[in-house]
């Protein structure tokens, strides 16, 4: 254990769920000291990254790539290790290739020399301006993520004080308005705007801060975890149960044992009672509150806006293999639908499912061979659609849009698809409802816009309940898994606070030092 550590057997922290977000709490909490309990409800781990088997083949069910591998090696550090002993992270080029309906494609790669050489290839004349994008969108990133992403907001006065800068730095405009800055072209606005969707925001409403997923990625790099991300799960929980954590599956959560305003246990369904002095969520706020907790009738009023707040959109993915492999398609492909602004408007607002579907296309084994079946290949295909909010019937509508997504990629990609699909499977809005305890299905919780973003979004600590914490997608700040890991750090820093100010022997925790990422 590290110097950090001050072991105080007074102190119990339970952890519930083993998604990224509670791996990571649950790390920096044992390596300051505390005794940790970490509750998973299923018997696998890493929630929305968890893992399943289709046809004799591993397929990770959610995020497929790492875009800040310094978030962990950061936590293999805490206790005097290396991330890099335990799993090996993979380049992945180009980061994405973009296809657009008229048949051209756009290659967004590592370097400035190779994205510039793509812009003028796609829209001659314009890759002059890439320079001056790559600089507004540093400047979001070193607010947004360098200075912002661990900093707690609980209180009003913590947002009113980075206001200035982020009207300042126009983060009241869209992405799309922001990219529309400094690109003509209109298949270069989709390209440099359409990374907001994979945080669950619209390109045409989330805030422009979102830009700086595109610094992080050309700073940080787009890496993809040797044997899947499911490999990188495996080997956090491995480091929390190596230095003393404690891991409990198949215990799902049934509600808070409260001690006046304070929580005193979880009760699971399973019957089993863990005692905590402080209790950190990575369940979704809103279900915690809803579900967890026994509130009177005037405090469910209180808290009646937060039931109002813009979810995400859902999220329908489709996984499947071939019998034969697909050498020329990349590891991600955006294969863009006829319409952006239309389709999207279909899902956020009028809550329908478009005939007209965009498509983010994974095929781990372009990176990792053994991510591939021995004969054949393995894809997974996502696809934005309508939270639950659009009430739709999802058994009868999964297979229509399974053979539409099929459709699409043989009319645009993959002519013989239909004759080499060997076995498949999908997930719904109700997969994200009913197995990750997500409200309305959305993948990413609350939408990213600008009045909910930092310290408009769930708090990371409870403003009813002091010992209650929140890590994950609907905290600050916010979704992604960088977010998600950040989250983390928000939480270990709220947690100090917490309770140094009962004079606790705990150390401050250190900085992470993410401005000096290359």
């Amino acid at each position: 254990m590290n110097a950090l550590a001050q072991v105080n057997p007074r102190l119990k922290a339970v952890v519930v769920g083993a998604g990224f977000g509670g791996l990571a709490i649950a790390l920096r909490l044992l390596a300051r000291g505390y005794a940790v309990d970490l509750l998973e409800k299923h018997p696998d781990l890493g929630g929305r990254a968890r893992t399943f088997e289709l046809d004799g083949h591993k397929f990770d069910a959610g995020p497929t790539v790492i875009t800040a591998p310094f978030l962990f090696e950061e936590l293999f550090e805490r206790f005097g290790e290396k991330l890099e002993d335990h799993v090996t992270l993979l380049p992945v080029a180009p980061f994405y290739r973009m296809e657009f309906v008229d048949g051209s494609h756009f290659d967004y790669g590592d370097t400035t020399e190779a994205i510039v050489s793509e812009i003028e290839r796609l829209s001659p004349g314009e890759g002059i301006h890439y320079q001056d994008f790559l600089a507004a969108a540093e400047a979001m990133y070193e607010r947004g993520f360098v200075e912002l992403a661990t900093r707690p907001f609980t209180r009003v006065t913590d947002m009113l004080e980075v206001l200035p800068d982020l009207i300042r730095l126009r983060a009241d405009q869209s992405i799309y308005q922001f990219v529309s800055r400094f690109f003509r072209d209109e298949r270069l606005r989709k390209a440099f705007s359409v990374p907001s969707l994979l945080v669950g925001g619209n390109p045409f409403r989330t805030s422009s801060l979102y830009a700086l997923i595109h610094a992080l990625e050309r700073k940080g790099g787009v890496w993809y975890v040797q044997g899947g991300t499911g490999a990188l799960i495996d080997v956090l929980a491995k480091l929390f149960e190596r230095h003393g954590g404690r891991l409990f599956t198949g215990q799902s959560v049934k509600g808070l044992e409260m001690t006046g305003s304070k929580v005193s246990a979880a009760l699971t369904e399973q019957g089993d009672r863990f005692a905590a002095d402080l209790l950190v969520s990575n369940a979704d706020p809103l279900y915690v509150y809803d579900k967890w907790i026994a509130r009177t009738p005037l405090q469910k009023l209180a808290d009646s806006h937060r039931g109002r707040l813009k979810q995400s959109m859902g999220l329908f993915v489709l996984y499947f293999t071939t019998h034969r492999t697909y050498s020329d398609i990349e590891h991600h492909t955006i294969v863009f639908g006829e319409t952006f602004r239309e389709i999207l408007t279909q899902i956020f607002d009028q809550h329908q499912v478009p005939d007209d579907l965009s498509l983010y296309l994974h095929r781990p084994g372009a990176t990792d061979p053994s991510m591939a079946p021995d004969t054949g290949d393995a894809f997974y295909v996502l696809a934005p659609v309508p939270n639950l909010q659009g009430n739709h019937d999802w058994d009868q509508l999964a297979p229509v849009l399974e053979q539409r997504i099929i459709d699409i990629l043989a009319r645009r990609l993959m002519p013989d698809l239909p004759q080499q699909v060997r076995a498949k499977r999908s997930i719904s809005p109700v997969y994200f409802e009913s197995e990750l305890n997500s409200p309305f299905g959305s993948g990413f919780s609350i939408a990213p816009t600008l009045t909910q973003s930092a310290g408009l979004r769930f708090h990371n600590q409870s403003p009813r309940y002091p010992n209650l914490f929140f890590v994950g997608a609907g905290g600050h700040p916010g979704a992604g898994v960088p977010g998600v890991v950040c989250s983390a750090g928000v939480v270990e820093r709220l947690v100090d606070r917490a309770f140094t100010a009962t004079n606790l022997p705990i150390n401050e925790p250190e900085d992470i030092q993410m401005s000096g990422v290359k």
